[in-house]
């Protein structure tokens, strides 16, 4: 496979990429270092994560189920400064026409139409679902700067809301490329239409921890602290970072402080990250758990935040 030519026309000038070659056998492998890796770094929103490693896994499995080679290539990187995640996939099999066309319904199938029709829901030459690319593709609607699909002599090239289909360049096989914003909250069941728990999936993989399986409350306190003097809906890390500069002073003269999220509802993970989890950094979890409480959370608030603190616990470890 010629990997200079995907590194040169997809990551030009880009330091510090990850290339990871893979079989049936290290699929799973490589699934697992490249999103633990991805999840060292905060500044990627835990619901892009959430939604991306579906997706992501369901691109390297079409390697392994369509492509009719053994091996298939995986390229990342992350660029902190812009804020821009880069994932390709590719492979040198069969291509998506003849894949598609393995299935008697798209036999006399063209290589456009095939490029067009893949991303559709449920199309699939009868090896799978046919919902992984189409998956994908909610994705790049939610947080997508760019995608290609690069097949045989044509491309499919999404950018700036625009899909178009171009004759430009061979390749044996094929290439899957995708350039998200991370900075974004999403909902990653939306992504995949709530057929399965994309989220649950992520952070059962990749966040839990021994160290914390539910948040503490009660007990005693000396400062109630209440959340709706704010607002009820809390999805900025802006907002998270101001109000968590009013909590920090309250903690650091050694008040306990219970925090009252009672008429709150949503709380959003990346301003639960931003103002509750990174108190973690200053005060260390023991200490913490006994200068905070938690009230009146959601099921909904309470697990954004849950999921929050045991991210940063898990990258503190």
């Amino acid at each position: 496979m010629n990997v200079s030519f995907l590194l040169k026309q997809y990551f030009q000038g880009a330091e510090n990429v990850t290339i990871d070659v893979f079989d049936a056998q290290s699929l799973n492998d490589v699934y697992q270092q490249v999103l633990k890796t991805l999840t060292a770094y905060f500044e990627i929103e835990v619901s892009v994560l959430q939604a991306m490693s579906y997706c992501f896994y369901e691109i390297l499995d079409n390697v392994h189920i369509h492509s009719g080679k053994p091996l298939g290539t995986a390229i990342t990187h992350f660029d902190s400064e812009k804020g821009v995640l880069r994932v390709l996939v590719a492979d040198d099999g069969v291509g998506i026409r003849a894949s598609l066309a393995e299935n008697e319904q798209y036999r006399n199938i063209t290589e456009e139409d095939a490029l067009k029709m893949c991303i559709q829901d449920t199309v699939t030459d009868g090896k799978g679902m046919g919902f992984g690319l189409y998956a994908t593709s909610r994705l790049m609607k939610n947080i997508g700067i760019s995608f290609v699909l690069h097949s045989g002599s044509h491309k499919l090239i999404y950018k700036e809301g625009n899909t178009k289909i171009v004759e430009n360049g061979s390749w044996q096989g094929t290439i899957v490329f995708m350039e998200l914003a991370t900075s974004k909250e999403i909902d990653p069941n939306e992504v995949v239409e709530h057929r399965t728990n994309a989220d649950e999936q992520y952070n059962e993989n990749f966040v839990e921890t021994d160290e914390l399986d539910e948040l503490w409350r009660g007990g005693d306190y000396s400062i109630l602290f209440s959340f709706s003097n704010f607002g009820t809906d809390f999805g900025t890390r802006d907002m998270g970072a101001k109000i968590r500069e009013q909590i920090r002073p309250l903690l650091q003269k050694g008040t306990c402080v219970a925090l009252d999220f009672t008429g709150v509802n949503v709380v959003s993970n990346s301003f639960a990250d931003e103002c509750i989890a990174k108190l973690l950094l200053d005060f260390p979890l023991p200490l913490l758990k006994r200068l905070i409480q938690f009230r009146g959370l959601n099921q909904m608030a309470e697990r954004s935040v849950l999921v929050a603190l045991q991210r940063r616990i898990k990258m503190l470890q």
